[in-house]
């Protein structure tokens, strides 16, 4: 009996062990249930943040690139971290710049670069851990994002019909009159008075003071001009498609002077009997237009009238990027501004430019109305092919300026080019003038569309461009993409101030 009462005793011994083993089990069991809940909602949530903290870098680097205050980046990083979904009663939000913390080497760099740090902190609140009184557990994350330092060119049309809002028999048509009125700009600060052209210059220097908004010496854009007409190239007097001024601009002073003294295109008068256009004038002295002394010979080569020579204008807006020294880490801009169609171009290797006249540029003979293009915008010659004209060296321009430096889009066709994001705009009714135009589309518009869809995303391919729904419905005056239309000089502003806002911005950290 007593080994049978001693048995029972072990018995339920044991069994008391057992239950308080499966009881600290289940509350060991619980708590990694607990802990493994609490872990992923912290996993959860800090997902959350960094992302709300990356989208608020780039809103906080979208403002810096504006100018604006520390307060200002600071309200803008805040709306988008609650725009993503955090708790505005649970988070706290910090933007820093090298202006605030100098000497931190994450944002304080040499060469000098637009880099803000954004800093969030939430308070994530606790399931499991609140049993033991933590109630909420501060996650952190940061995010540096760049806005991108600048090299734009201005690539600006200087051709005559800058002067055309004047009506014909004005005389303030004639380059060499509306060139020389208010001489010193005492009436608005402009010297010339050619309209359109003198809204353009109004236009780029709004434009210019967007870019170059810091003291020179902390100034870490640049920004260069160009400007085309003629692309012959016989004497200072009669040439215009160049890079105006010492090229690179850091100082918005200098900068805006150099535009505010541009002049549209100006030729000799043909009574000094130059050497291709020229300014003519009727029995009483009036202005008749441009004439070309030059180019009524037999065969007759207009190759030498005509001032639109937008491929050139490209082509020296791309080899700026080339100049010493180079900003590999800048966004490559291309703003090009014209008012007509390419109908001019530079000098053939094979040129022969000494008196009497040869023909000039890539201009095929007996094409005429309009000069120096064929009347089928949708063909594509090639160099070497006697068909090549003014509007097919645009397009090779295009490529050369907007395809990529590496792995060119198969729409290149081998062309590698600067990779620049190129915005073209068309300024006035002369763009979109189709005259003999096969298919009705307009001569200048076109070109620029092309120019607009390769500099967009560096692939020419039409099937790829945000402009072709607008293309097949044949409308040529909507903005789509990275072309703009103008219909006036007063736009302009407008239309510069668009480009300006959408300057990118990127995460660098």
């Amino acid at each position: 009996m007593n080994k049978m009462k001693t048995f029972r005793i072990n018995s339920r011994s044991e069994k008391g062990q057992a239950i308080i083993l499966i009881a600290v089990g289940f509350v060991i069991l619980l708590g990694f249930v607990g802990l493994t809940t609490d872990v992923g909602q912290l996993f959860i949530f800090m997902g959350h943040l960094r992302q709300a903290v990356d989208a608020a870098s780039l809103a906080a680097s979208g403002q810096y690139r504006e100018g604006r205050t520390m307060a200002e980046m600071t309200s803008a990083a805040q709306e988008v971290v609650e725009l993503n979904g955090i708790d505005p009663d649970a988070y706290t939000v910090t933007v820093e710049s090298c202006d605030t913390t100098p000497g931190d080497p994450q944002l304080c760099t040499t060469p000098p670069r637009k880099l803000i740090r954004v800093t969030g902190q939430l308070d994530v609140p606790t399931i499991f851990l609140q049993l033991v009184g933590v109630n909420n557990i501060r996650i952190h994350a940061s995010s540096i994002s760049e806005a991108a330092s600048l090299d734009v060119v201005l690539v600006i049309d200087i051709s005559e019909s800058m002067g055309w809002d004047a009506p014909e028999g004005d005389p303030m048509r004639d380059p060499s009159q509306c060139n020389a009125a208010d001489p010193g700009g005492a009436e608005d600060g402009y010297p010339g008075e050619c309209q359109p052209f003198e809204e353009v210059k109004k236009a780029a220097v709004s434009f210019i003071g967007r870019i170059l908004d810091k003291p020179t010496d902390e100034e870490q854009d640049r920004l260069a001009i160009v400007t085309f007409s003629t692309g012959w190239n016989i004497t200072s007097e009669i040439t215009s498609t160049w890079v105006r001024g010492n090229g690179w601009y850091s100082d918005k002073d200098q900068a805006t002077a150099l535009v505010k003294s541009l002049m549209i295109y100006q030729p000799l008068s043909c009574s000094e009997d130059p050497f291709g256009p020229c300014l003519n004038y009727d029995e009483s002295g009036n202005y008749a237009g441009l004439y070309c002394r030059t180019c009524g010979n037999d065969p007759e080569d207009w190759s030498y009238y005509t001032t639109t020579n937008i491929g050139g204008g490209l082509l020296l807006a791309g080899n700026m990027f080339a100049r010493i020294p180079v900003h590999e880490d800048a966004l490559w801009v291309v703003i090009l501004l014209t008012d007509g169609m390419a109908n001019a171009t530079d000098a053939k290797k094979d040129d022969d430019t000494t008196p009497p006249p040869h023909p000039f540029g890539f201009c095929p003979e007996n094409i005429d109305s309009p000069l120096c293009v064929d009347h089928d915008i949708s063909t594509r010659h090639h160099s070497g092919d006697g068909l090549y004209d003014a509007d097919d060296y645009a397009h090779d321009m295009a490529d050369f300026v907007g395809c990529k430096p590496t792995n060119p889009a198969v729409a290149c066709n081998g062309t590698t080019g600067q990779g620049a994001i190129v915005f073209a705009i068309g300024l006035g009714n002369e763009v979109l003038k189709h005259d003999y135009e096969v298919h009705d589309r307009p001569y200048g518009a076109s070109v620029l569309r092309y120019v607009a869809r390769v500099g967009y995303a560096g692939d020419p391919d039409p099937t790829k461009d945000p402009c072709k729904a607008k293309d097949d419905a044949g409308d040529y005056s909507a903005w789509c993409g990275n072309y703009y239309f103008s219909p006036s000089g007063p736009q302009l502003t407008r239309v510069f101030e668009d480009i300006a806002s959408r300057i990118y911005t990127r995460i660098v950290h």
